[in-house]
């Protein structure tokens, strides 16, 4: 039995878009969360540095994760992105430890 894909997802606003990155994010995140394969899926907004934002998310394994990445809707976002982010979205996939809640 594979073991689900976690995955954060690090994506830095140029500084004045937060407001725009934050009204596509939410938008898109019911989409999202309804995506075959998709176990959860949170996004988060970091306290000290508002300009980084966070997803967390949990797939039911890789070939899920790559439909998402190409899906119509992080599609139509990440042509969105290219004038809202400051750099490039960071993608970690991680394994989670054996007992872990998360």
């Amino acid at each position: 039995m594979s073991m689900p894909l976690n995955v954060i997802a690090i994506l830095k606003a140029k500084p004045g878009t937060e407001q725009q990155l934050h009204t596509l994010l939410a938008a898109a995140l019911p989409k999202f969360q309804a995506e075959p394969g998709c176990i959860a899926y949170t996004l988060l907004v970091d306290k000290e540095h508002p300009t980084r934002f966070l997803s967390y998310e949990t797939w039911t394994d890789d070939a899920a994760l790559q439909v998402h990445l190409t899906s119509p809707t992080m599609t139509e976002a990440g042509a969105k992105l290219k004038t809202i982010l400051a750099e490039p979205m960071e993608l970690i996939k991680l394994d989670a430890f054996a007992g872990s809640t998360v």
